[in-house]
């Protein structure tokens, strides 16, 4: 009997418990799903500007703008920019051409994007992924 009486007092503890950790969990794991995504806009940039830079060593640039662009299909390119930008300022073999692409952030949890706008206020941020290599052709 003693035990019954017990469990019933101790019942809205462990609700009052539940209320104030699971918003601080829920927002544990929204922000590790947005960081994963982050990281996932990251690989795709830097390979799509690995596949940029590749295609400005063989071929000319619009070739490598539009090598770039079908290599992020997987992602938004709201934002996306494209700078290449050789060595000694035009394509000469054996000089480097660097291919840099940037783009904004992009977060689709409504309290994470807050914490990053209010973070970086003015200025959205950015990630960039950058590749250099050496011309092969002129």
């Amino acid at each position: 009997m003693k035990i019954a009486r017990y469990l019933k007092q101790n019942r809205g503890q462990a609700v009052v418990e539940t209320a104030l950790v699971m918003p601080i969990l829920i927002l544990l794991l929204f922000g590790i799903l947005e960081f994963g995504q982050v990281i996932n806009q990251y690989i795709v940039l830097t390979a799509a500007a690995r596949e940029g830079a590749r295609t400005a060593a063989v071929s000319d640039d619009t070739a490598a703008r539009t090598a770039v662009t079908d290599a992020v299909a997987n992602i938004s390119n709201n934002g996306l920019s494209v700078t290449i930008t050789y060595q000694d300022g035009r394509r000469v073999q054996g000089k480097s051409v660097t291919v840099t692409v940037k783009k904004p952030i992009e977060v689709n949890t409504p309290v994470i994007r807050d914490i990053i706008e209010s973070a970086f206020a003015p200025d959205p941020a950015v990630i960039a992924g950058r590749s250099v290599m050496r011309v092969e052709q002129p």
